[in-house]
């Protein structure tokens, strides 16, 4: 089997010239003729697929990028974590800790995932010895294969079963399910409805809306990318107009009457209520890192149609927006976390099986109206704004990291996924333009062959926890997913990305130093603090004292403690399975057959010598690399003995992928072309 990632920089524009390829079937104008005779040799070939990325008009400027990182961290979070942080540690003070390690997650994480991004991956331009770092990423992806090269293909696999399983909607789809309903006097406590007298909620109910808004969110970013980024803007805007008006609201509240607050604040580390157990504060803080996980959506994406890469002058932008952005968001949700604490009695505050979120508003929005239903609707209303901004955004990004693990060719109709398709209500979803030389050029603008990965994968998890659970009440399913999410998607490989981080900083011999953007010291203790904190529940919620309540938060005693953590491990597991059972097969099939499978990635990219960040010795081939263009490569083909692979390009190429000092031959260079290649030959 061979794999091979080529590389071409067009560096003779100033600015990457807009329109052409996508819409009339022609290559973007300026484009160096070697780099169109490769386009369209691959254009005309049925094993191959080409993608473009969009042009300067259509890229994510500095408020889109925000608003994606609004509406990622601002969800379901903000009104069910509290509950559950609150009950499980029985103190104020401690609940405030555990809220502020969450924090100090996102805003370590975020230092950590700029500086990948800037950094990752690292290219060897031609002959020189220098090195240049390429602003493409594709989430946790190209990091973990950056840290783990051998075996081949292991950290692909097993991130991408994991991200396929987890990576999906089904949390903050239930919560916009429930939210509607709330706002339609539907309750979701047995208890109140006996005293407000709304009809009760059923799994059905939630069951149907949640797949509801599901489709509604994968059928718009198939649709319309743009009315899908259109509609990301207006909800992140609404989203953090929402915070400030909860924050609001509750120093109104504090003002009029502070008793609740001198009262709750008086004895702030009273442990005398608290859990002997280690398990319920690791619950506490998966439950807190759960809302400030989304900090790194900038990243989020995949390299030919990426969130990082659609980002206008990313190098520039993506630092600068991403961390403030985190920074903003984590001093809201702690000043709202906070209030919480301050208007809420201590005596409901504690309660385990209370909705808070409620209680806020009763106690903040009193002024306004008297009337419990009315209350309910505005509580409602808020939860699914939240819900719902979170579900668009989501689907936007996890359907391109699905899209990025497909086009590494480990799944099964590979190139399927991993292409992108252009709607119009004429001709429907189609592989567009076609043109005379060949018909596989694919707009990056719609992943919906992804996108309908996500939507069945999202709508099997709905069904099939809250219906396999519970038939009564859909509680143990949403806290069971979001548990599983929080623990499998986030603190595990939080972890795995914090202690690669040290072993890069701290190894002996290492360089990272000198490739990264970010100070020495600021990244080892940014490294330091991403571990600890999520190294603490990733271990510490496999050990239970409690005996009396041995089952998972709010599941009323439907799922065992230990469900969670199994079922994450069990999917990663599965991962692992799953890469011997793909190497398996390739190496049978190469003994019986002779065949072997060739995947060949050849990211184009133009070079913006209006920047030098990113060259390692910083002189010679200076300037930022943006990519214009990828082609996709999966194929079986069989070989002869002696009989020469045939590559996509005239030139022979270099083998040895990013940081590789491996070499085949030259690569010529022109004065307005410089070229360079890697990539990585697996038999």
């Amino acid at each position: 089997m061979a794999t091979a990632e080529q590389h071409s920089i067009r560096s003779e524009p100033s600015e990457p010239a807009s329109g052409g390829g996508q819409d009339s079937g022609e290559w973007r104008p300026g484009l160096d003729p070697h780099d169109r005779a490769r386009l369209t040799q691959a254009q005309s070939d049925p094993f191959a697929i080409v993608e473009e990325i969009p042009t300067e008009k259509s890229s994510l400027g500095w408020f889109s990028v925000s608003c994606l990182i609004f509406n990622r961290m601002i969800g379901s979070g903000v009104f069910n974590s509290s509950s559950v942080i609150y009950s499980n540690t029985q103190s104020v003070g401690i609940s405030i800790i555990i809220w502020l390690i969450g924090a100090s997650t996102a805003l370590s994480g975020v230092i950590l995932y700029i500086e990948l991004g800037l950094t990752v991956p690292r290219y060897r331009l031609g002959d020189s010895k220098e090195k240049i770092a390429v602003v493409r990423s594709g989430g946790e992806l190209p990091y973990l294969n950056y840290f783990l090269k051998l075996p081949k293909f292991l950290a692909t696999c097993v991130f991408g079963v994991s991200f396929i399983v987890f990576g999906n909607t089904a949390v903050n789809s239930i919560a916009f399910a429930v939210a509607v309903l709330q706002t339609a006097k539907h309750s979701d406590d047995a208890l109140e409805s006996k005293t407000s007298s709304p009809s009760q909620q059923t799994p059905a109910m939630v069951v149907g809306i949640a797949i509801a808004v599901n489709t509604f969110a994968c059928l718009l970013h198939s649709v319309s990318r743009k009315w899908g980024i259109r509609l990301n803007n207006l909800l992140g805007t609404m989203k953090l107009a929402m915070v400030f008006l909860l924050i609001a609201f509750g120093f109104n509240s504090v003002r009029e009457d502070n008793t609740t607050s001198e009262r709750n604040f008086t004895d702030t580390f009273n442990t005398r209520d608290c859990p002997s157990g280690i398990y319920r504060y690791a619950e506490a803080v998966v439950f807190a890192i759960f809302p400030f996980g989304g900090f790194h959506q900038a990243n989020y994406a995949s390299p030919s149609s990426p969130v990082l890469a659609e980002i206008r002058h990313p190098r520039r932008n993506f630092a600068m927006v991403s961390g403030f952005s985190v920074l903003l968001i984590c001093c809201l949700m702690m000043t709202i976390n906070t209030l919480y604490a301050a208007v809420i009695p201590w005596e409901t505050l504690r309660k385990p099986n209370h909705d808070q979120a409620l209680e806020y508003f009763r106690h903040t929005i009193t002024r306004f109206t008297s009337s419990d239903d009315q209350i309910r609707a505005v509580t409602g209303s808020f939860r699914a704004l939240s819900a719902i901004g979170n579900v668009i955004v989501f689907t936007f990004t996890a359907a391109r990291v699905k899209q990025e693990i497909a086009k590494e060719g480990v799944l099964p109709f590979s190139l399927f996924f991993a292409s992108s398709y252009s709607f119009s209500f004429r001709h429907g979803f189609r592989r567009l333009p076609q043109t005379r030389e060949g018909y596989q050029l694919h707009s990056s603008r719609a992943p919906a062959a992804a996108l309908a990965l996500h939507w069945t994968v999202t709508t099997l998890m709905i069904i099939g926890t809250v219906f396999s659970i519970s038939w009564r009440s859909h509680f143990p399913a949403y806290y069971l997913i979001l548990a599983s999410y929080a623990y499998g998607l986030d603190i595990v490989w939080f972890s795995v990305i914090g202690i690669a981080m040290l072993c890069l900083r701290l190894w002996p011999g290492s360089r990272w130093r000198y490739k990264s953007p970010i100070p020495h010291t600021i990244g080892i203790i940014a490294a330091l603090v991403f571990t600890v904190t999520n190294g603490f529940p990733l271990i510490a919620i496999w050990v239970i004292k409690d005996t009396a309540e041995p089952f998972l938060v709010k599941s009323e005693g439907q799922v065992p403690w230990f469900t969670s953590q199994t079922f994450v491990f069990s999917v990663l597991a599965a991962g692992g399975l799953y890469w011997f059972a793909f190497r398996f097969y390739v190496y049978q099939r190469k003994a019986k057959t002779g065949d072997e499978l060739e995947i060949t990635r050849v990211p184009i990219f133009w070079r913006d010598r209006s920047s030098a960040a990113g060259v390692e010795g910083g002189s010679g081939y200076g300037g930022e690399l943006l990519l214009l263009y990828e082609i996709i490569k999966v194929r079986w083909r069989s070989y002869r003995r002696g009989e020469e692979r045939e590559s996509m390009v005239t030139e022979p190429m270099q083998f040895g992928g990013p940081d590789s000092d491996v070499r085949t031959s030259k690569i010529p260079l022109n004065p307005t072309v410089a070229r360079m290649s890697g990539g990585r030959r697996i038999n």
